[in-house]
């Protein structure tokens, strides 16, 4: 079974415009042992773009991890820009074979929770795909994705950094009451002191209340030059067990992306 990274992101602008491509992506991921990454389109271009009536370009992405068997295609879709292009980001898709869409609320300025999102969780639905939510505050906190998650019972959800760095505890209690919840790890990036050393005890909090089997691990990279090996050993000092470490690095995911 392989190890899985549930959230990182491609970026054509890195770090003063150095390309971060899908060679220098996985060379990270191979310092961390991990076989299969999950990729986004990251979200480029000064602010003011990056909001409002902006489609993430996810052709660009498609185009860039054809045919690579360690990449998986996640499409961010804003589903404020009306059903043509939520018909149009799904062509993209089912072309290139996506294992699902990604929401972000918080990026794209809408309630996370509104019904505006039910076009693109239905589709999600008819292809038995997974669904990736950015949460946190306000509009995009884990109360409104349940919510969501209410709404569709039968799709799979991951709720990407469990709510932090304040709403842990919400993302957890929303995960207690919707079994199609599954909590992301990726809660390394708000250890702004000295993230190589951060143990996120969120994270050993959700294992014991929901259990490794919806919990599942990501990096975010590129957040760090070592997001991924420090993610990863994050969740190692937690001492969670191999038996939880197997589910969470790997087997959850590759059930809720269908991998061999």
């Amino acid at each position: 079974m392989p190890t899985v990274d549930f959230e990182a992101y491609l970026s054509f602008d890195y770090d003063g415009g150095k390309p971060f491509n899908v060679a220098t992506l996985l060379r990270m991921e191979d310092e961390a042992s991990i076989d299969v990454a999950v990729v986004m389109p990251a979200n480029n271009g000064p602010a003011p773009e990056r909001i409002l009536n902006v489609q993430p370009d996810n052709q660009r992405l498609a185009e860039a991890i054809a045919g690579n068997p360690r990449c998986v295609g996640c499409a961010t879709i804003n589903p404020t820009l009306g059903i043509e292009n939520v018909i149009a980001q799904y062509a993209i898709m089912d072309k290139y074979g996506f294992g699902g869409p990604k929401l972000m609320g918080v990026l794209h300025k809408y309630d996370i929770d509104d019904p505006i999102v039910d076009t693109v969780m239905q589709r999600a639905r008819e292809r038995n795909q997974v669904v990736s939510i950015h949460s946190g505050p306000d509009n995009v906190h884990p109360n409104r994705i349940a919510r969501v998650a209410a709404r569709f019972p039968d799709v799979p959800i991951i709720v990407d950094h469990m709510g932090y760095p304040d709403n842990t505890e919400d993302a957890i209690r929303a995960a207690e009451m919707h079994a199609n919840l599954y909590l992301g790890t990726t809660i390394l990036r708000f250890f702004k002191n000295d993230p190589s050393q951060a143990v996120p005890k969120a994270v050993a909090d959700a294992v014991r209340r929901v259990g490794p089997e919806r919990v599942v691990w990501g990096s975010n990279l590129p957040e760090y030059p070592r997001s991924a090996l420090w993610c990863r050993q994050a969740i190692e000092r937690l001492k969670l067990g191999a038996d939880a470490e197997r589910l969470i690095f790997g087997e959850n995911l590759a059930r809720l992306y269908h991998l061999g």
